[in-house]
């Protein structure tokens, strides 16, 4: 295993990172993930490319400069899918067919009660935390403060986005891009915003 690899590989062992969520979609399984820094974060294995992906910033830049996979998608192959660490995956970083089957059966069979990868509490906060409302009143804008758009379907949290200090709502594709560029903040009312760079946070 490469040096790199390795230093990503033993943190999953001492640091803090816990599965919230599984879900299987179109071609790929879907993990989110708190990370030991209480950010959320995706990780998917396609079963077409046979690969495995993870949206967090080590994941986007370093790691695959250097050709190895972050901590989290360690964390779900290592810990939740029980796949081996001297399995050849980490000489490839591809799934063969059987390992593939093997993720769907440990997949399929997963079960979410405590235990060393997983806090009941953290999924619950997560669950309070994506079940928020968007709360609409006859003072409520209809147009999105970032673009000046219209909103569609404004109680529709999948499509929009509220602001819990100010009240105003946002198209969730502004807000995303207003957070990746680095920003912490509300646009309207710069009241904080408990996430950062395009992801939710326990915190």
């Amino acid at each position: 295993m490469k040096l790199n690899q390795l230093i990503r590989f033993d943190k999953i062992f001492y640091e803090p990172i816990y599965l919230l969520t599984k879900k299987h979609d179109v071609n790929k399984y879907i993990f989110e993930v708190c990370g030991s820094t209480k950010n959320i974060y995706k990780v998917q294995i396609y079963e077409t490319s046979h690969m495995i992906y993870c949206n967090c910033p080590d994941a986007r830049s370093y790691t695959k400069q250097m050709g190895v996979i972050c901590k989290h998608s360690c964390f779900v192959l290592i810990k939740v899918l029980k796949m081996i660490r001297q399995d050849d995956y980490f000489n490839i970083y591809l799934f063969d067919d059987e390992q593939l089957e093997n993720i769907k059966h440990t997949f399929n069979v997963l079960e979410f009660t405590d235990n060393d990868f997983i806090k009941m509490d953290y999924i619950d906060k997560y669950k309070n935390l994506t079940d928020l409302k968007i709360t609409v009143n006859s003072e409520t804008e209809s147009i999105c403060p970032i673009c000046y758009d219209e909103l569609n379907e404004l109680e529709n949290n999948t499509l929009n986005n509220q602001c819990k200090c100010c009240s105003k709502i946002f198209h969730n594709i502004c807000l995303n891009k207003w957070l990746s560029l680095g920003n912490t903040t509300c646009p309207y009312c710069r009241h904080l915003i408990k996430s950062n760079n395009n992801y939710k946070s326990l915190e």
